[in-house]
C-alpha cells in the first residue's frame, strides 16, 4: 500500500519555529565549536561573526530542504515508499553538500584563509545531520498526517469534486451539478433534480478550483453551471439577475461581473475537464 505525500504548504508558524530553532542551534554551535566559551565566563564577548556565519549556513540549508521537499511533492506527486523517501533524502543531502561547499569557499575568500580538511569534513557532517533530521521530520509529518485523515479531508483535497455521504466518498460528475450555494456557513450542492446536498467544503473558493470553465462564480454565495440558468434579466445599475432551476427567487450578479458573465454565456464550454 502506498500513501500519497501531499504537497504541503509550510505554514508561517512552522517557518517561525524552524528559524527560531536554527538561531538557537547556531548560538550553541558557535560557543561549543568555534568560540569555546560560555556566557558569563571571564572575558566573554558575544562572537557575532562566527554566530552570523553559522546562522547563514543553517538557514540556507534548511530553506533549501523545505524548497526541495515542496518541489518534489508538487512535481512528482510522490508516494510514501522506500524509493520516494530515498529520493527526497539523497537530493536534500546533495543540496546540503553543495551549499556548504559553496559557502565555505566564499567564507575562505572573504576572510583569506584555508580551512583545515578535518574541520571541513566535521562541519559538513554536522550540516548533513541537520539536513537529515529536518528531512525526516517532513516525511514523518506527511505520513502521520496522511494516516490520520478523515474521509472528509480526503474528499476536500481530491483533484476531482467529491462528497462524503453515509460514510462513503463519492466522486460527482460535473454533468450532475446545477449550482452551489454558500448558506449559513455551509456549502451546498444542488443537482439538476433539485436535491440539496451538504458538502464538506468550507468555502466556494475550494469548490471553484476543482470545476471547469463550464461553471461561473456569480457572486460570493453562488457558483452556477450554464445548463442550470433558466433566464438572464437586466437589473438596476447595470446588474444582472439569474433565474435558476429549482431555486425560488433570483441570483444577483454585480455590474462588475456582468460583462464577464455575458462573455462566459457566449463562449463555447462544451469541452469539459
Amino acid at each position: 500500500m502506498t500513501i500519497a505525500l501531499p504537497h504541503q504548504k509550510i505554514k508561517v508558524s512552522d517557518n517561525t519555529v524552524r528559524r527560531s530553532l536554527m538561531v538557537l542551534l547556531a548560538f550553541f554551535m558557535t560557543h561549543l565549536i568555534t568560540y569555546q566559551r560560555l556566557p558569563f565566563s571571564s572575558e566573554y564577548q558575544f562572537p557575532l561573526i562566527p554566530f552570523t556565519i553559522f546562522l547563514i549556513y543553517g538557514l540556507c540549508i534548511c530553506e533549501t530542504n523545505t524548497w526541495n521537499y515542496r518541489r518534489l511533492s508538487r512535481k512528482s506527486k510522490l508516494h510514501f515508499s522506500i524509493d520516494s523517501v530515498w529520493l527526497i533524502v539523497r537530493s536534500n543531502l546533495l543540496y546540503c553538500t553543495l551549499i556548504f561547499s559553496l559557502l565555505s569557499i566564499i567564507q575562505m575568500i572573504v576572510f583569506q584563509y584555508v580551512m583545515d580538511p578535518f574541520r571541513f569534513v566535521g562541519l559538513l557532517g554536522v550540516c548533513l545531520m541537520i539536513s537529515l533530521i529536518e528531512t525526516g521530520v517532513f516525511i514523518l509529518r506527511s505520513y502521520t498526517k496522511k494516516q490520520g485523515r478523515t474521509l472528509n479531508q480526503v474528499a476536500a483535497t481530491s483533484d476531482k469534486f467529491s462528497i462524503v455521504r453515509n460514510g462513503e466518498m463519492r466522486t460527482i460528475d460535473e454533468n450532475e451539478i446545477a449550482y452551489f450555494l454558500h448558506q449559513n456557513g455551509c456549502v451546498f450542492l444542488i443537482d439538476h433534480t433539485g436535491n440539496k446536498i451538504v458538502t464538506q467544503y468550507e468555502s466556494l473558493s475550494e469548490v471553484e478550483e476543482k470545476l471547469s470553465e463550464y461553471f461561473f462564480r456569480a457572486n460570493r454565495q453562488t457558483i452556477v453551471s450554464k445548463t442550470a440558468i433558466r433566464s438572464v434579466q437586466k437589473d438596476v445599475n447595470n446588474k444582472l439577475k439569474l433565474q435558476l432551476d429549482n431555486l425560488a427567487g433570483f441570483i444577483s450578479v454585480s455590474r462588475y461581473k456582468s460583462p464577464e458573465l455575458k462573455t462566459w454565456l457566449s463562449s463555447d464550454h462544451s469541452a469539459r475537464k
